[in-house]
This record gives structure tokens, sequence and C-alpha cells, in this order.
């Protein structure tokens, strides 16, 4: 097989993953990608042109997106088990996929799907005895699907992970880390991605220091936690505006 030059195409987009507890609006950066934005308290149409969006979901319902689901605009697959995640993969490297004209898919959540992986290799391994050996093939599944999909050429890609904490066994130290089974995996996720941000709420002054106006605002955190949130574009700010399509943007400009 012939080597593949290193391209301006091959580099331009981005792989993140995006952390956050329940409920903080994972799924809503959907809209995000579709030209939309949280202004006053409801979703409006953005400055930016939409994207065409594969959304592969393993979360009932996608209630948060409901309308632009029954609007046909989102499209994608409901994976409910290892085989969907296989065959969701099989279908992204297809030419059908391409010439489709995707240009981003939203893999929500790796929490979830990684639950029904292990599900399925637990009813592969039912035996105590096999414990170890289904642990290891679900990491190394597990693994081999998220660098696959990682890798998706001339496409973007956001997997969406819940938020959790952890314990360091030597010191006793709490940490934040990413919500997903198995504890190889779950050490080893972050490394996957040049870019993985930490949705949160902070508060800022919204008015000056004569009259504050503290405000709880929504944020993609890109630095810490230390250990967790990073940006290996070097171009974004410590806080950023909670727009996966605003980030791309400023990433690639």
């Amino acid at each position: 097989m012939a080597l593949q030059r290193i391209t301006a195409q091959s580099a331009d987009r981005i792989c993140a993953l995006l952390i956050g507890p329940a409920g903080i609006g994972k799924t809503s950066q959907i809209r995000c990608l579709l030209g939309q934005d949280f202004q006053g308290g409801q979703w409006v149409q953005s400055g930016f042109q939409p994207e065409k969006v594969l959304v592969l979901s393993a979360e009932s319902g996608l209630l948060c997106v409901r309308d632009l689901v029954a609007s046909g605009q989102v499209e994608g697959f409901e994976v409910r088990s290892l085989a969907d995640f296989q065959e969701a993969l099989r279908y992204c490297q297809s030419p059908n996929f391409y010439q489709a004209g995707y240009q981003w898919v939203f893999i929500d959540s790796l929490t979830e799907i990684a639950s029904r992986v292990a599900e399925d290799l637990q009813r592969k391994f039912p035996s105590s005895s096999d414990t170890l050996k289904m642990w290891g093939e679900y990491s190394q599944q597990m693994t081999d699907l998220v660098k696959a999909f990682r890798d998706l050429p001339r496409v973007n890609v956001v997997f969406t992970c819940l938020i959790t904490t952890d314990k360091d066994k030597a010191t006793g130290r709490i940490f934040p880390a990413p919500d997903i089974s198995g504890a190889k995996l779950k050490g080893r996720l972050t490394s996957y991605f040049d870019e993985v941000f930490v949705m949160d709420r902070i508060t800022l002054n919204m008015g000056n220091p004569e009259a504050p106006m503290m405000q709880e605002v929504l944020v993609f955190n890109t630095r810490n936690p230390v250990g967790l949130a990073k940006d290996r574009s070097g171009k974004l700010a410590e806080t950023e505006y909670p727009s996966l399509l605003a980030i791309r943007n400023k990433i690639l400009s």
C-alpha cells in the first residue's frame, strides 16, 4: 500500500471529547453545529452556517433536540450494542458516508455506549473465571473503535461523556475523570484526543467593579481540571463560549 502524504485537508478537522455532568447541555451542542445559539433563554439562529451532522446516539429519545429530529435536520442511528457501534463505524468508513456530505460525526454518549458494550461482553463471558478475559476484550474493542472514529478523514468527530470522580488508592486524592466502564480505558481515554473540553457553569461579573452584576454562565474549560481538560491547538482561552462550531473555526483559523 502506497504511503499517503499529509495534506492541509487531512489537518482541517478536529476531534474532541466533551465531558460534563448530566443535563448541562452536551447533547444540545448538536444545535450549535446546526447553526443555532442559546440567547435570552432560547435557541435562535446564530451567525454560523449550519453544517451537516451524523448523530450516533445511545441516549433514548434525544429529547433536547426533539424538534430537530422531527424536522429531519438531525440524521443518524441509534447505537444499542457493540454490533451497532461496529456497523456505524463501517458506514462512516464507506463511500456512501462521504457522498452524503457529512461534516461532523457526533457520538452521544460514550458513557452509555461503553456500558452497552460491557453488557454484551458479559453475556459472552458469563463465567466469573472469565472476568479478566472479558475486561481485556472490552478494553481492546472500545479502544479500537474510539481510535477508528477519531481517525476518520475529512470529518470532525465529537464524543460526549459524563464526568465522575475517582480516588487514588495510594494517596487518597479525589480527582475528576470520564465516567466510563473499565479502569484501563478510563485512565487512557483523554490521551486519545487533542481536544478535551469540560462543560461547567461559572459565576462571572457581567457589570463593573463599582456595580457588580454576578451571573452564572456556561463555558467550556480547556485547561482545568488539570489532567482532564486540554487544548493542543494552543489557540483557545482557558474558558471558551460553549459552541463546538465556534471553537472549530477558532482552532482552524
